[in-house]
C-alpha cells in the first residue's frame, strides 16, 4: 500500500509490553481471548497494522464470527 505508516519497533515493542496487562484485565472480568484471537493480535503484530487499522480488522474478525453465529434466516 502506497503511503501506509507501519508501527515502528518502538510502538510494537508498546504494545507487546502491555498486552499481559490486557490479558490479566479482562480475567478479572471473567473474559479470555480464545487462541484463534490470540492469533489474530499475532497476525496484526507482524503485519505491524497501525491502530486504526487493527481496530477496523478486529471489527472486521468480529462482524465474521457474529455472521457464523447467526441462524441462517429462510
Amino acid at each position: 500500500m502506497r503511503g501506509r505508516r507501519s508501527l515502528t519497533d518502538a510502538e510494537l515493542a508498546e504494545i507487546r509490553r502491555r498486552r499481559p496487562g490486557v490479558r490479566a484485565s479482562l480475567a478479572c472480568e471473567g473474559m479470555s481471548l480464545t487462541a484463534e484471537e490470540e492469533a489474530l493480535f499475532e497476525q496484526m503484530d507482524r503485519e505491524r497494522l497501525t491502530p486504526d487499522e487493527r481496530a477496523q480488522r478486529i471489527l472486521q474478525f468480529s462482524r465474521t464470527k457474529r455472521r457464523k453465529k447467526a441462524p441462517a434466516s429462510t
